[in-house]
């Protein structure tokens, strides 16, 4: 009879459970009597309902999160200041703009002769 290697047979649960418990076996005489001690110190807590590690990292976790807000805090002070402008510079810029504008304007008067134009209305109402 012709079986798939993947296909388990009768007999081949038993040999499985007794290649495992023969393997844990191994394992548990290569521990350490310190760390079989501190397994069956734990194991008993458990069971009596006590919790045997302390929460760690929850006060460094609080700590962290608070310098993160802090340094949030100071960065949206920093970056929401406006830069102190003279008004004597603002006004000249601006005045400057307007100037360099209208001369622009004035010396090009094809330009409004084109606004005129048929292709300028073409071109606006696409």
């Amino acid at each position: 009879m012709n079986t798939h290697p993947d296909e388990m047979r009768p007999g081949d649960d038993a040999r499985f459970d007794e290649a495992l418990r023969d393997q844990h076996a191994t394992a548990v005489e290569r521990i350490s009597p310190r760390v079989r001690a501190q397994l069956v110190q734990r194991r008993n807590a458990v069971l009596r309902g006590e919790r045997t590690a302390p929460a760690r990292g929850g006060l460094r976790y609080a700590a962290a999160g608070f310098a993160a807000l802090c340094a949030l805090a100071i960065g949206l002070q920093f970056g929401l200041t406006p830069a102190p402008v003279s008004p004597t510079a603002s006004g000249l810029a601006s005045t400057q703009a307007s100037t360099t504008d209208t001369t622009m304007l004035d010396e090009d008067p094809e330009f409004y002769a084109w606004l005129a134009s048929a292709d300028a209305q073409q071109i606006a109402m696409e």
